[in-house]
């Protein structure tokens, strides 16, 4: 029997999940194929090597700080690929920057929501009296269940910023714009923008809603290796095939359907290229490739298509007949930003050993901070690694040499000790290729489904409709399963379960039965 052809455009954690489902529900009906422009798959989440040819060391890249939160999707998966032992133990805490200190936000082992309210008086970021209206505020967020919502109240909810939200609950401005509040907005890449009201409940719900849900794990190596190596395992043990260095230039349309990809193989494609004469050069690494014979370019066909691609890169490959339609016409309003990173090996440890966990809050163009040297057990470098992620919004038109500068006198707030330590290398880098999508006011009913106009074309990817509202790596995951069970329903085969956020429990989640008893709303 003839297997019907899958053509996945993108290697990220969202073509990869397309691929893997369709692989494990497909009944072998199915040949699924996975095309990467680049030498590295996993997309924002990917790390890689970099050698250093004068000192002969390795230096693990990654593309940003990555925390593992309480995923019902992506955490199952990769514990049953045996590759949770590459994530830390979990903290049931957060560490924040406040009126130059560390605050540490620790939630108690209590039901929901009274797990938070402890921590937040001890650590010293509110009063009692701020603390009760902030506990009130956030009993509001963890009772609102989203999908219960009508399509009207989830659009005036997305309509609003999460300040003006709160400021609707009676918070003043002081509270607002302080530390515990501005983490939020912060680690999610956003700043200097506004998050929408339904985006920051979705994240609050992901990241608070009761004591297992403010577990942070993080990663023991780079991210490749504790999440995308596995998957690219799983899913070629499948029966999948990956292809590096094939570039999809063009999405093609005859008629109502995709008639195939225009594919660029290009074996010399490097990310951020920069190409003289001759050469190209990879920021990753100080390699470099001979420039060679011009790329083969090829129409590739299938049965289905998925563009697992984010939306700046999905609208160079549409026509302008395609983006006219009102599908393609709101991802081009999407807005997005770019994440930039930068990483420093000391020769000796830095930080206090109290340092367990990522800074969020801070100061400047880098939002979060973290030293590997205690979160990982078998840390890279004789000494501190440590680790800035941040967003590029309001320091686009800054040089690098600023803003490594503004994070330089941040570090030395923080972590005194870095003054006098010697720097063994560093790395800096920020590119469109590591652009977020921002979730501001307005931005739902612009994110499409997984079914574009074309039948046999699908999307996937964080900022598509995925229910889970979050951007984060659940978030890619889940889309490629939507992506997948749109066609693996249009071949009439069974879809794979797509697990919710789970019950907050204690007090909220009877609180939630109560109003469904009642026929009141669940929303806020």
């Amino acid at each position: 029997m003839a297997q019907t052809e899958v053509l996945v455009a993108g290697a990220g954690l969202a073509g990869l999940s397309a691929g893997i489902h369709l692989l494990e529900q497909g009944a072998g009906r199915l040949r699924v194929r996975v095309l990467e422009r680049g030498h590295v798959i996993g997309g924002k989440a990917s790390s890689m090597p970099h050698r250093d040819k004068a000192t002969q060391r390795t230096f693990t890249v990654d593309h940003g700080f990555h925390v593992f939160f309480d995923y019902p999707n992506l955490g199952p998966r990769l514990q049953a690929l045996g590759a949770d032992g590459g994530l830390a133990r979990a903290k049931h805490e957060v560490l924040i920057w406040s009126e130059g200190a560390v605050r540490r936000f620790q939630a108690w082992d209590v039901p929901s929501p009274f797990h938070l309210f402890p921590g937040g008086l001890l650590s010293g970021l509110y009063g009692p009296v701020d603390g009760v209206k902030i506990f009130r505020f956030m009993f509001d967020i963890f009772v609102t269940e989203i999908d219960r919502l009508s399509a009207a109240e989830r659009r005036a909810l997305d309509a609003i910023s999460f300040d003006d939200y709160a400021r609707q609950h009676g918070l003043s401005d002081d509270v607002i714009n302080s530390s515990f509040f501005r983490f939020v907005t912060q680690s999610a890449f956003i700043f200097p923008k506004s998050m929408s009201a339904l985006a920051a409940v979705a994240a609050m719900q992901l990241v608070a809603q009761n004591y297992d849900a403010v577990a942070c794990r993080y990663l023991n190596r780079g991210c490749s290796d504790v999440v995308i190596e596995p998957l690219r395992q799983h899913f070629l043990r499948l029966g999948g095939i990956l292809e590096k260095f094939k570039a999809v230039e063009h999405v093609n349309v005859t008629g109502d359907r995709v008639s195939s990809f225009t594919v660029e193989n290009n074996k010399h494609y490097i990310h951020a290229t920069e190409a003289t004469t001759n050469w190209y050069s990879n920021y990753h690494s100080t390699e470099t490739h001979a420039a060679g014979p011009p790329p083969v370019t090829t129409d590739v066909t299938a049965a289905y298509y998925v563009a697992a691609l984010p939306p700046r890169d999905l609208e160079e490959v549409l026509s302008p007949a395609s983006l006219a339609l009102p599908y393609f016409e709101k991802i081009t309003r999407l807005e997005t930003q770019r994440t930039i990173a930068f990483t420093l090996w000391y020769d000796r440890v830095v930080s206090p050993p109290d340092a367990d966990g990522a800074i969020i809050g801070l100061p400047g163009p880098f939002s979060t901070v973290a030293d590997l040297h205690w979160l990982q057990r078998d840390p890279e470098g004789r000494g501190s690694v440590v680790q800035f992620v941040g967003e590029d919004g309001a320091y686009a038109s800054r040089p690098d040499a600023d803003i490594v500068a503004d994070a330089m006198d941040v570090l030395h707030r923080v972590w005194p000790a870095a003054r006098t330590a010697t720097i063994e290398k560093k790395l800096f880098h920020r590119g469109n290729h590591d652009a977020f999508f921002l979730s501001t006011p307005g931005s739902d009913e612009l994110r499409p489904d997984a079914a574009s106009p074309y039948p046999n074309l699908f999307l996937a990817g964080d900022y598509t409709q995925t229910g889970f509202r979050v951007i984060c790596m659940e978030g890619a995951y889940i889309s490629g399963m939507q992506a997948a069970n749109e066609i693996l329903a249009r071949e009439g085969l069974p879809r794979a379960r797509v697990l919710p956020m789970k019950e907050p429990g204690g007090v909220i989640s009877l609180a939630r039965l109560a109003k469904r008893a009642l026929g009141g709303a669940t929303g806020p």
